[in-house]
């Protein structure tokens, strides 16, 4: 089988691998287009004949198909050359998603989703308002899922017994930025030391472009983080990532920040010197670093207070004016 179609069937067990339910062709199609590969419904169907013989997937009565454990199985084991720069192709693809009008805080921006006990739910928001007091996520404002079996997006239904979050993801801003004329690389996302409440330096970094997985999730799940010891002693460890822009910019960017604060993102955002080294990492000539802390921060939190959250980074779309203040959650 050619190279060009093995790249299409793992593709299609990605978009198979991240839906909850049942899904068909159309549905198939217009995710691929995402992805930058256009694929008919026909060709849709196609492939999907081709990977339920292998036994890769299974249809499911009139609603679709699901990805098999065998499916699952083959998706771990996929062409590592086509799952590196994936991270880096999915923030440039949200990123361009992004529509937020910074003047009135109407569109959409990119949220992380997370998943936690029902049960526990006071208690994660305690934790994350706490967080979020200390600048350690993107804006305090969040989404509550809590109706079983209601889909939130396509492919994304809230289980039994759980609830989803959804934080605002750092993603957000760098479509923000982009909106407004400003080039911008996502370099890396890594273990930031605070010392005395202030970013110090970095100690762990994991690059986009050479990853196949999410470096938030990665380091949340290692358990490298000690946010609440950032929180209450000044002293810990935060997630955190890197941008570069170029230095003419600057002074726009300053703005944007500033502006952005006015509809409610409150998070830490250190701006670096011009081609000088930022929180101990060397910038380029003609380039400004950009660290932003994580969005993911204040579910690490609650993950490090003992409560189960399983979290997906650059989770969805949606818009900015339907999140609600943490604050309004607890009061």
């Amino acid at each position: 089988m050619s190279k060009d179609i093995e790249r299409k069937l793992i593709a299609i067990l990605e978009i198979l691998n991240s839906s909850s339910i049942p899904i068909g062709a159309t549905y198939i199609s217009n995710k691929l287009q995402e992805k930058g590969i256009y694929l008919s419904e026909r060709g849709v169907r196609y492939h999907l004949k081709i990977m339920d013989e292998r036994g890769l997937t299974k249809v499911i009565g009139k609603e679709g198909r699901v990805i098999t454990e065998k499916g699952k199985e083959e998706l771990k084991n996929a062409l590592i050359s086509d799952k590196i720069g994936f991270i880096n192709s999915k923030i440039s693809t949200l990123a361009f998603q992004t529509t937020i009008d910074i003047s009135n805080g109407k569109g959409n921006v990119i949220l992380n989703i997370s998943y936690i006990p029902k049960a526990k739910l006071k208690k994660a928001l305690s934790i994350m308002k706490e967080v979020f007091d200390k600048g350690y996520g993107i804006s305090d404002r969040i989404a509550i899922f809590d109706k079983e079996e209601e889909e939130i997006f396509p492919g994304i239904i809230v289980p039994e017994k759980k609830v989803i979050i959804g934080t605002v993801c750092s993603v957000t801003l760098h479509g923000i930025l982009i909106k407004h004329g400003i080039p911008v690389e996502a370099k890396f996302a890594g273990i930031l030391e605070i010392a005395d409440n202030e970013p110090k330096r970095f100690l762990e970094i994991i690059t986009y472009e050479g990853t196949t997985l999410d470096p938030l999730e990665i380091f949340i799940r290692s358990k490298m983080t000690s946010i609440l010891s950032a929180v209450k002693t000044g002293n810990g460890k935060i997630l955190a990532t890197l941008r570069e822009i170029p230095s003419i910019a600057t002074e726009k960017v300053e703005e944007i920040i500033n502006k952005i604060r006015e509809i409610g993102f409150q998070g830490t955002i250190f701006l670096g010197k011009p081609s000088q080294e930022t929180l101990g990492i060397p910038i380029p000539l003609g380039k400004v670093g950009l660290v932003i802390a994580g969005g993911l921060n204040p579910l690490s939190a609650v993950e490090e207070a003992g409560i189960p959250a399983e979290n997906r980074a650059m989770g969805i779309i949606y818009d900015y004016s339907k999140l609600t203040s943490i604050k309004d959650f607890l009061s």
